[in-house]
Parts: C-alpha cells; sequence; structure tokens
C-alpha cells in the first residue's frame, strides 16, 4: 500500500507500477495481487484525479413589468 500510495505511483494503474518498478530493481508482487491489495482497502476505483466542474447556477428570472 505504501508503494502505490505514494507521491510517484499514486495515480497509475497497477500494471504501470508493476513495469516501472524491476527497472530500479525492486520486486514487489504481481499485477493481480496489486489489484487484490487495492480492492481489501477500497482504492480499486479510478486513481487519477479527475476534473471537477464548478456547479451550475439556475437563471432567475425577473419579471420588472408586464409583458
Amino acid at each position: 500500500m505504501e508503494l502505490m500510495n505514494s507521491e510517484e505511483y499514486a495515480e497509475p494503474a497497477p500494471a504501470r507500477i508493476r513495469a516501472r518498478e524491476p527497472d530500479v530493481g525492486r520486486y514487489h508482487c504481481s499485477v493481480s495481487t496489486m489489484y487484490r491489495i487495492l480492492r481489501e482497502q477500497r482504492q480499486s476505483g479510478e486513481r487519477r484525479r479527475q476534473a471537477t466542474h464548478p456547479a451550475k447556477t439556475v437563471p432567475e428570472l425577473v419579471a420588472t413589468a408586464p409583458s
């Protein structure tokens, strides 16, 4: 969990994490194990930061004169 939640690996999918780690000489576990760990910790959803849109305001029509 520490590896997958670290600053460097907070957004990539477990398959990308698994592909990068052997390049620096480390092997932790298989991709399926990473997904299982994330699922157990309820973190298996979208890992990237999602854009949030501002709430839309409903236009208010005010009558100032008849018709």
